[in-house]
């Protein structure tokens, strides 16, 4: 696991800011960091703070969409805009909530069954999933590669990102 390291020594990146109910006095109603703070982990790892849009995140390691304004959404053929960033889930999170989500370095990504290493992955029907069958209507990752190949079952797998973007759609 990734901690943070620097000014952001101590931060946990699985953590999840869940705001409280209207009326509820125990607890503060706003996130401990700005939309769009970068932080270093460990390992050569860097995390953005995002809002949680639509959907949220299954779990961790699933793919996410994140625009200009630091809302995250699960990364799906029907969803996205060429040029937004693409990071990873590091934990479940619902809709409204805030968390970090992982954009450079090691990591592990959902993948469709049998995705294969080194090669152009792009998104699925499956919220959250890459696969390495690029075709008519889905939308390219540049910056992503598996670094081992996912087996024959969707799952998590080895994976390199380097500050990942939605590049291109496939007609």
């Amino acid at each position: 696991m990734a901690f943070g390291t620097l000014y952001g020594s101590g931060v946990d990146f699985t953590q999840v800011f869940v705001p409280p109910t209207p009326g509820d006095r125990n607890y503060g109603d706003q996130p401990a960091f700005a939309l769009g703070t970068i932080m270093f982990g460990s390992s050569g790892t860097a995390f953005v703070y995002v809002l949680y849009g639509a959907g949220g995140a299954t779990a961790a390691n699933y793919g996410l969409f994140i625009d200009e304004a630091y809302t995250a959404v699960m990364a799906a053929n029907a969803v996205g805009a060429l040029g937004d960033r693409f990071g990873v889930a590091q934990n479940a999170a619902a809709q409204g909530n805030y968390g970090w989500a992982q954009i450079f370095g090691p990591t592990s990504l959902r993948v469709s069954a049998s995705a294969a290493a080194n090669v152009q992955l792009a998104t699925t029907t499956t919220a959250g999933e890459l696969d390495d069958a690029v075709g008519t209507g889905t939308k390219n990752i540049v910056g992503v590669v598996l670094t081992t190949a996912n087996g024959g079952a969707a799952g998590s797998a080895p994976a390199l990102l380097n500050w990942p973007v939605y590049g291109s759609t496939n007609a």
